[in-house]
């Protein structure tokens, strides 16, 4: 009986990694109380690669805990009960943040491995001075203008949050090349207020403020 509940556990095991292998996963998230969607939204990870499975992200984590989930939903989701670093697996426990900082976060896919790492206020600073990230209007109403420079090729995703942090809008990641760029995003239905403006890229993160008529 040991022996049959064995091969069944593995042959289980090999069944859900060849439907998640066999599922599209077209974004990865990280969410959790300790970041500041809570457990009710992902906060986008950007793609380092066009095609690969390593995701990442730079963001403030407050003490709790937090998962990794596809597209937005639990149907794949990774968790295991390790921090900073570990593996996570399908319907793993929750991963404990145990102290509060601005993290770099990287997660692959296919293999769960995942790594939090403090993000200096060097690495911050480098990384807002290189990015160049300015908005045109400001204040706008229909559409916003933002340019910024990347120091590198890659993927760079707006994102338009409140000024809690939350998210309000998440545009599509644009592939691009080194130097000047530009995205024109949609304020359509947006209300009036003060919003962040939040560019991601590969090699980090800057966010300014937009007034929003």
């Amino acid at each position: 009986m040991q022996n049959f509940t064995v091969k069944l556990c593995l042959l289980l095991a090999f069944l859900f990694s060849a439907s998640v292998s066999m599922a599209q996963i077209t974004t990865v998230g990280i969410i959790g109380s300790s970041t500041a969607n809570g457990w009710n939204s992902s906060t986008a990870m950007t793609r380092t690669t066009t095609t690969g499975n390593d995701w990442t992200i730079t963001l403030p984590l407050t003490v709790g805990a937090v998962k990794f989930r596809a597209n937005d939903a639990w149907t794949i989701n990774w968790g295991a009960n390790a921090f900073p670093s570990g593996t996570g697996v399908q319907d793993g426990a929750d991963i404990p943040v145990a102290t509060a900082a601005r993290y770099v976060v990287r997660f692959n896919s296919s293999t769960g491995a995942y790594q939090f790492t403090v993000a200096t206020t060097a690495t911050r600073a480098n990384n807002d001075t290189a990015l160049k990230l300015a908005l045109a209007p400001n204040p706008a109403s229909s559409t916003a203008h933002v340019a910024y420079t990347l120091p590198a090729a890659g993927t760079a995703t707006v994102t338009l949050q409140n000024m809690l942090g939350q998210t309000v809008r998440q545009f599509a990641p644009v592939s691009q090349g080194v130097g000047a760029q530009e995205q024109s995003v949609s304020l359509n239905g947006v209300a009036a207020g003060l919003y962040l403006v939040r560019l991601q890229t590969e090699k980090g993160a800057q966010t300014t403020r937009l007034v929003v008529e």
